[in-house]
């Protein structure tokens, strides 16, 4: 029976339209769980600040980890400018038009080095990225794909993920811009979550 569910869930996806699947789930009650984080100073900062930002400064955006709550930000930008990207293939249809079915440890066997002068991993280090290994992997292969001089948006909740800056992972490959306003990492007490804001550096 489950084997038969799997099947239709694949076929669904395949037959309906993305806006279809997305109204479809929104009606089962997807977001709910999510409904408060509009209301949260982290995301406001992303969605009215760090996004049209980065829109207004870079050609080609990736976004990693798509959701029923991250949809939406593909209006922001230019359809043939933003990609998405996750390693579950049930999170396709919150992706957009151009997206990546992948871990982003292999982002490279999918895009070519310098394909992006922009990338946000926000929510991903301890939700799935929960190693030194796969952190430093992941690190490099933003670097690869970043085009010289990128923007590197890190968004991650301090009490589920070590430290990336003290770690030593971005030494000689990415430094933090000197723009007053994300020159030093964004808080917002009393959540967790932080964003780091940095440059591709090194060869």
């Amino acid at each position: 029976m489950l084997h038969k569910s799997g099947s239709l869930a694949r076929s669904a996806r395949q037959l309906l339209p993305k806006q279809v699947q997305r109204s479809l789930l929104a009606a089962w009650g997807v977001n709910r769980p999510y409904a408060h984080l509009p209301d949260l100073a982290s995301r406001r900062c992303l969605e009215t600040e760090i996004l049209p930002w980065m829109r207004d400064r870079c050609r080609s955006i990736l976004f990693v980890g798509t959701a029923s709550y991250t949809w939406h930000y593909e209006t922001l930008f230019r359809p043939d400018r933003y990609t998405t990207l996750d390693i579950a293939a049930g999170a396709a249809v919150w992706g957009a038009r151009n997206h990546i079915l992948a871990p982003v440890q292999e982002l490279s066997q999918h895009r070519q080095p310098g394909s992006f002068d922009g990338v946000v991993l926000n929510g991903v280090l301890g939700f799935g990225i929960d190693t030194d290994q796969e952190m430093r992997r992941t690190f490099e292969e933003l670097h690869r794909t970043l085009a010289p001089g990128g923007l590197l948006i890190v968004g991650w909740n301090t009490d589920r993920h070590k430290d990336p800056e003290a770690l030593g992972v971005y030494n000689d490959r990415f430094a933090r811009i000197p723009e007053p306003q994300w020159a030093v990492r964004r808080c917002f007490p009393p959540e967790t979550h932080v964003y780091d804001v940095y440059r591709r550096t090194g060869q």
